[in-house]
């Protein structure tokens, strides 16, 4: 079973509390990313989406260069730790409709894990899969030699 730090994809994209939202945004569209985390003292307080501008900066017409990231981010953050099965992950990104999964180890964010990442490997597996299967195809219609 593979581990969660296998998998990892990006670095960690981070601001403080403080950062306005524009900021934010600024950042996520230089790093083509979806998520940044808020850190405070190296660890994760919440996690600011292009879903929470969507639904809580937008819809509200708050100034994003004078509306900080902290007032809008989501504070209720799930992590999966380094060391656990990349399965968890996916429960996480299933199961609670998540998009994006940081990944922490010693209470400190390392990465994180998007959906697409997950699609990527899932894209791995089944190419692997049906190579597989050609493979066993090929050798159980060869004729058998003694």
């Amino acid at each position: 079973m593979a581990h969660t730090a296998r998998i990892l994809a990006c670095d960690v994209i981070a601001v403080p509390p403080t950062d306005s939202v524009l900021a934010a945004c600024r950042l996520m569209r230089d790093k083509r990313v979806g998520c940044v985390l808020v850190t405070e003292g190296g660890r994760i307080v919440g996690v600011f989406t292009e879903r929470d501008l969507l639904t809580r900066v937008v819809p509200s017409e708050l100034p994003p260069a004078d509306t900080p990231v902290s007032a809008v981010m989501s504070k209720e953050v799930q992590s999966v730790g380094a060391d656990e099965p990349v399965e968890r992950v996916f429960e996480l990104l299933s199961a609670r409709r998540f998009r994006h999964v940081p990944i922490v180890e010693g209470g400190r964010p390392i990465g994180m894990v998007s959906l697409s990442d997950f699609a990527g490997i899932l894209r791995e597996v089944f190419a692997e899969e049906a190579y597989l299967r050609y493979f066993v195809d090929y050798c159980e219609a060869r004729p058998q030699s003694r």
